[in-house]
Protein backbone atom coordinates (compact mmCIF):
# COMPACT_ATOMS: atom_id res chain seq x y z
CA UNK A 1 0.00 0.00 0.00
CA UNK A 2 1.37 3.38 -0.99
CA UNK A 3 1.55 6.03 1.72
CA UNK A 4 0.74 9.63 0.90
CA UNK A 5 2.60 12.19 2.99
CA UNK A 6 2.24 15.97 2.93
CA UNK A 7 5.43 17.91 3.49
CA UNK A 8 5.46 21.67 4.06
CA UNK A 9 7.69 23.63 1.72
CA UNK A 10 10.65 25.47 3.12
CA UNK A 11 9.54 28.70 1.46
CA UNK A 12 6.63 29.93 -0.64
CA UNK A 13 6.93 30.21 -4.40
CA UNK A 14 6.74 33.89 -5.29
CA UNK A 15 5.75 33.07 -8.85
CA UNK A 16 2.77 31.00 -7.72
CA UNK A 17 1.77 33.64 -5.18
CA UNK A 18 1.32 36.05 -8.09
CA UNK A 19 -0.05 33.56 -10.62
CA UNK A 20 -2.57 31.74 -8.37
CA UNK A 21 -5.23 34.49 -8.39
CA UNK A 22 -4.77 35.00 -12.13
CA UNK A 23 -5.15 31.27 -12.78
CA UNK A 24 -8.23 31.14 -10.53
CA UNK A 25 -9.94 33.99 -12.41
CA UNK A 26 -9.02 32.49 -15.79
CA UNK A 27 -10.40 29.08 -14.81
CA UNK A 28 -13.59 30.71 -13.51
CA UNK A 29 -14.12 32.50 -16.82
CA UNK A 30 -13.37 29.33 -18.84
CA UNK A 31 -15.74 27.12 -16.82
CA UNK A 32 -18.45 29.80 -16.82
CA UNK A 33 -18.15 29.96 -20.61
CA UNK A 34 -18.45 26.17 -20.82
CA UNK A 35 -21.58 26.25 -18.65
CA UNK A 36 -23.15 29.01 -20.79
CA UNK A 37 -22.32 27.07 -23.98
CA UNK A 38 -23.79 23.86 -22.51
CA UNK A 39 -27.03 25.76 -21.86
CA UNK A 40 -27.15 27.00 -25.45
CA UNK A 41 -26.11 30.60 -24.79
CA UNK A 42 -23.28 32.60 -26.30
CA UNK A 43 -20.36 32.10 -23.87
CA UNK A 44 -18.78 35.50 -24.56
CA UNK A 45 -21.97 37.48 -23.95
CA UNK A 46 -22.71 35.40 -20.84
CA UNK A 47 -19.28 36.08 -19.40
CA UNK A 48 -19.68 39.77 -20.31
CA UNK A 49 -23.05 40.12 -18.55
CA UNK A 50 -22.00 38.20 -15.44
CA UNK A 51 -18.48 39.49 -14.88
CA UNK A 52 -17.97 42.81 -16.69
CA UNK A 53 -21.40 44.45 -17.08
CA UNK A 54 -21.82 45.12 -13.31
CA UNK A 55 -18.72 47.34 -13.25
CA UNK A 56 -19.56 49.44 -16.33
CA UNK A 57 -21.83 51.89 -14.48
CA UNK A 58 -21.85 53.57 -11.08
CA UNK A 59 -25.20 51.96 -10.25
CA UNK A 60 -23.76 48.53 -11.06
CA UNK A 61 -20.73 49.12 -8.84
CA UNK A 62 -23.02 50.29 -6.02
CA UNK A 63 -25.12 47.14 -6.31
CA UNK A 64 -22.01 44.97 -6.45
CA UNK A 65 -20.65 46.54 -3.25
CA UNK A 66 -24.06 46.23 -1.55
CA UNK A 67 -24.30 42.54 -2.35
CA UNK A 68 -20.66 41.75 -1.61
CA UNK A 69 -20.46 43.45 1.80
CA UNK A 70 -22.11 40.64 3.83
CA UNK A 71 -19.92 38.06 2.11
CA UNK A 72 -16.77 40.07 2.87
CA UNK A 73 -17.78 40.40 6.53
CA UNK A 74 -18.37 36.63 6.70
CA UNK A 75 -15.00 35.98 5.05
CA UNK A 76 -13.23 38.24 7.56
CA UNK A 77 -14.88 36.46 10.47
CA UNK A 78 -13.97 33.06 9.06
CA UNK A 79 -10.36 34.12 8.46
CA UNK A 80 -10.03 35.09 12.13
CA UNK A 81 -11.45 31.69 13.12
CA UNK A 82 -9.08 29.81 10.83
CA UNK A 83 -6.05 31.81 11.96
CA UNK A 84 -6.85 30.95 15.58
CA UNK A 85 -7.23 27.27 14.63
CA UNK A 86 -10.97 27.29 15.35
CA UNK A 87 -13.27 25.76 12.80
CA UNK A 88 -16.45 27.64 12.09
CA UNK A 89 -18.79 26.35 9.41
CA UNK A 90 -21.83 28.38 10.48
CA UNK A 91 -21.32 31.44 8.26
CA UNK A 92 -24.29 30.68 6.02
CA UNK A 93 -26.54 30.15 9.04
CA UNK A 94 -25.35 33.37 10.63
CA UNK A 95 -26.08 35.27 7.40
CA UNK A 96 -29.54 33.70 7.16
CA UNK A 97 -30.46 34.38 10.79
CA UNK A 98 -29.15 37.94 10.48
CA UNK A 99 -31.31 38.50 7.40
CA UNK A 100 -34.38 37.06 9.13
CA UNK A 101 -33.88 39.00 12.36
CA UNK A 102 -32.99 42.17 10.43
CA UNK A 103 -36.26 41.95 8.51
CA UNK A 104 -38.44 41.71 11.64
CA UNK A 105 -38.38 45.41 12.75
CA UNK A 106 -39.62 46.80 9.40
CA UNK A 107 -42.46 44.27 9.42
CA UNK A 108 -43.45 44.94 13.04
CA UNK A 109 -43.00 48.72 12.82
CA UNK A 110 -43.84 49.75 9.22
CA UNK A 111 -44.47 53.40 10.14
CA UNK A 112 -41.15 53.84 11.94
CA UNK A 113 -38.69 55.83 9.87
CA UNK A 114 -35.29 56.68 11.33
CA UNK A 115 -34.23 60.29 11.24
CA UNK A 116 -31.81 61.21 8.52
CA UNK A 117 -28.64 63.08 9.21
Amino acid sequence: MMRLELVKRAEKSRLMSVLSPIIAVALTVVFAGIIFAAQGHNPLSGVWYFFLEPITSLWGVEQLITKATPLVIIALGLSVCYLSNNWNIGAEGQLTIGAIVGSIPPILFPDFAPTRF
